[in-house]
């Protein structure tokens, strides 16, 4: 089912949301955007809720957060699948990693939060959990 075209306009500004906060390196501001018990999985591990989001973002390098448009099924009145791409291009000048990201949001009180993401790396050889070396 698609999205109305507000909830198109949400999904859209808290994505915009997630890719500034990073690149602005706040922390805070990008772990609002997910619910209380969300779960990321990245490199192979998976941290939940916020005390696991802040550990993540503390070991995180910095860098440029691109993101495309994403693309929105409404799973339910309160609910969303998305798939997303990402670009990060980190402020060492080491390589850049291109990842594909499939996202669970929930409807909340706040507006759209990211309940469920899993990100995996794009290489030549397919989607990886781990980026090309």
């Amino acid at each position: 089912m698609l999205p109305t075209p507000e909830d198109h306009v949400a999904i859209r500004d808290l994505y915009a949301r997630y890719c500034l906060s990073l690149d602005r390196a706040d922390s805070e501001a990008w772990i609002a955007l997910f619910t209380p018990d969300a779960r990321f999985q990245v490199y192979g591990r998976v941290w939940e809720g916020r005390e696991g989001l802040r550990q993540m973002a503390s070991a995180a390098p910095g860098g440029l957060h691109p993101g495309g448009a994403p693309q929105v099924e409404l799973a339910g009145a309160g609910s969303a699948n998305v798939v997303r791409n990402l670009l990060f291009v980190p402020h060492d000048a080491s390589a850049t990693r291109r990842a594909l990201y499939e996202d669970e949001l929930r409807r909340t009180p706040s507006g759209w939060r990211i309940a469920s993401c899993r990100c995996r790396f794009i290489t030549a050889e397919g989607l990886s959990e781990r980026p090309p070396r």
